[in-house]
């Protein structure tokens, strides 16, 4: 029993001990990822990541550092293809992407110092449509064709009045609609038309005479 004792003490002695002499000295361990299994598939825990894979061997979720030190969660489709990722660009500014099933991204949701926006995009990266906050800390939105040319403008004049502009496939504009300001008019409405060119053609004010 005396030598039960003995090693029992011992034994917890030079616990104590390792543990002291670690926690003074800091000593940061590396370990190899934790690997758990089941049928539903697999999942990876490791220094700084998380990622579970099908039972096909595809990832379909991951979440890890980023290239900017910000965290970043992505998921996949059943054929390994990113759908979505939701993270922060390098200066801070969240986003989230959404791509369709071959992976091209189709949608971005960002935020930014003046305000947040979303865009839409084709099957060719062309950008077709933005809707949200601009610079000047005004709403609107902005339509484009599959080449990326302008061809709408639905939002706020630089007097904070609702303005309507669409644009013809040369990127001139041809219609003009919103509130008018000049000599004689005071954000009275208007509507402006304008030739292939977009040189002035017709215009007509709803001030009252």
């Amino acid at each position: 029993m005396k030598n039960y004792f003995t090693g029992f003490i011992t034994a917890t002695c030079l616990t104590a001990s390792l543990f002291l002499l670690m926690g003074s000295q800091n000593i940061k361990t590396q370990t190899e990822p934790i690997i758990i299994t089941s049928e539903k598939g697999t999942t990876k825990i490791g220094g700084g990541f998380i990622e579970i894979d099908s039972p096909s061997g595809k990832k379909i979720f991951d979440v890890n550092v980023g290239d900017s030190n910000h965290g970043e969660l992505t998921i996949y489709n059943k054929n390994g293809n990113s759908i979505s990722k939701v993270s922060a660009n390098e200066e801070g500014d969240g986003y989230i992407k959404v791509h369709n099933e071959s992976g091209k991204k189709v949608i971005d949701i960002k935020s930014s110092s003046f305000g947040g926006f979303f865009s839409t995009y084709n099957a060719q990266n062309k950008q077709t449509a933005y809707l949200g906050t601009f610079q000047n800390s005004k709403g609107g939105l902005m339509t484009y064709n599959e080449k990326f040319d302008l061809t709408s403008f639905v939002g706020t004049s630089d007097q904070s009045d609702g303005k309507i502009s669409l644009y013809n496939s040369q990127g001139n504009s041809v219609v003009r609609i919103g509130s008018l300001y000049n000599s004689g008019n005071f954000g009275d409405g208007f509507v402006s038309l304008h030739d292939r060119y977009g040189e002035y053609g017709w215009h007509k004010s709803g001030k009252n005479d």
